[in-house]
């Protein structure tokens, strides 16, 4: 299994390998294991104050148009990633929303044995994400969500975390539709993301994070759609129908606020939480229930960056990748990289695990992928995405153990670090383990989950 043990100097060393770049300089080295100090290429930087990050509920990148599918699922999103830099091989880290919240925020990974992170003593730590980095540079912030933030314990993770506002479920005045159980729909949702980024335009610069629901069962949906239902996929059919609303509830929001001053500003984050699973099995780690686009949308990202790009990342990269676009030297421990600074040979790599009692992990690097389940040997593919996508065995490749060892020496070192609170972005310990100690009280209540996770 992942967990056979490396000496704690070589997982060190060898995870150290994977994250740190030319722009990166090690601090603290007796006390964290990958904090740095990130200097951004100037050439990188955006001329941009705001960040918008927006959570796509089950966005899987096999139905998403701009990377492949000929099933005509999202119009909205391929119309949008036409007008921005679009990552064509990310990856979700877990396959549930909980683990995309806190990988795409929180810039950690979703390990065995710690998935419910949010919900732990463990999710009470300080972690070096979106809400700490960009507080210390006094951004405003905002949570708009369709759903309950009690769920997965979001209120209490992302409060200690340092947001300060959130709307909720029970925030709504007449929305279009209110679901006893789950919540307001997309649209809804994204008519008061307006209005709350509207009001956020105050001066300060601002953060927020978007999340919608409605692409998720029981999918909260109009009685009178404003799209086609999907036919022809089975018993995927409602499943697409969901994410084709969303997808149009997506346009009507990029349509209502393009013209609102803040908008040329700003960077957009569109990203998937988890993809779900399609015919097409790809591999047994099933890669499609955690491929999903990433979006970035911004003023001048396409002169600079270009349209598209190839290079392997996972909602780990989310944070430092935002950070790069916005300049200045930041201190930081996320496990991840800035996707936009690296050498143009660097194919990328990720690390993912299935949600649920399956320990199975994998590393993904470029168009391969070495898949660990626990206590069987490891397994090459060669992997395709986009609309035909399949895995291929590679039955010897001279760089598996080298592989194998870079897959076990990350999980070794974020876990040894999670449960020594080490994973913080300050540049002593001792204050974070002060804040370990007043782990809020909604984590340990065991805070409901939502009614299916996913």
């Amino acid at each position: 299994s992942w967990k056979a043990t490396l000496p704690v100097a070589d997982a060190q060393a060898i995870t150290r390998e994977l994250l740190l770049t030319a722009n990166d300089r090690l601090v603290d080295t007796e006390l964290a294991p990958v904090r740095r100090d990130f200097q951004p290429p100037a050439d990188g930087q955006l001329a941009v104050r705001n960040v918008v990050v927006i959570l796509m509920e089950s966005f899987a990148g096999r139905y998403v148009g701009a990377l492949g599918s000929a099933d005509g699922i999202t119009p909205n999103f391929d119309r949008l990633a036409g007008e921005g830099l679009l990552f064509e091989r990310f990856f979700a880290n877990g396959t549930h929303t909980h683990q995309g919240m806190f990988a795409s925020m929180a810039c950690f990974p979703n390990l065995p044995g710690f998935e419910y992170l949010m919900q732990t003593p463990e999710g009470g730590h300080r972690f070096s994400g979106l809400p700490q980095l960009l507080g210390a540079r006094a951004f405003d912030d905002v949570y708009v969500y369709n759903g309950d933030f009690a769920w997965d314990n979001q209120a209490g993770f992302f409060g200690n975390q340092g947001m300060k506002r959130f709307v909720g479920r029970n925030d709504y005045v007449n929305p279009v539709v209110s679901d006893p159980t789950w919540g307001v729909s997309d649209q809804d949702m994204f008519t008061r993301a307006a209005e709350e980024l509207g009001k956020l335009d105050n001066g300060a610069p601002f953060y927020a994070l978007l999340q919608t629901l409605s692409n998720h069962t029981p999918y909260a949906l109009p009685e009178q759609l404003p799209v086609a239902a999907v036919e022809g996929h089975g018993a995927l059919d409602q499943h697409l129908t969901a994410m084709r609303y969303s997808d149009w509830a997506l346009g009507q929001f990029f349509d209502k606020v393009r013209n609102q001053p803040w908008f040329k500003q700003t960077l957009f984050v569109v990203v998937g939480d988890h993809g779900f699973g399609a015919p097409e099995e790809v591999t047994e780690m099933d890669l499609l229930r955690f491929h999903v686009p990433l979006l970035l949308i911004a003023p001048g990202v396409t002169e600079r960056f270009g349209s598209r790009r190839e290079v392997v990342g996972t909602q780990v990269d989310v944070v430092p990748t935002i950070m790069g676009r916005l300049g200045g030297e930041v201190r930081h421990q996320c496990w991840g990289r800035d996707l936009l600074s690296l050498p143009a040979d660097d194919p990328g790599f990720g690390i993912v695990k299935p949600s649920g009692s399956d320990q199975t992990v994998a590393l993904i690097r470029g168009d391969r992928v070495l898949v660990q389940p626990k206590e069987q040997p490891a397994r090459l593919y060669r992997y395709r995405l986009g609309g035909e996508p399949a895995g291929e065995r590679i039955a010897a490749a001279e760089d598996q153990p080298q592989l194998l060892r870079q897959l076990h020496a990350y999980l070794q070192t974020a876990t040894a670090s999670l449960l020594a609170n080490t994973s913080g972005d300050r540049s002593g310990e001792g204050e974070s383990e002060a804040v370990a100690a007043e782990v809020p009280l909604a984590v340990k209540a065991a805070p409901p989950a939502r009614p299916d996770k996913g």
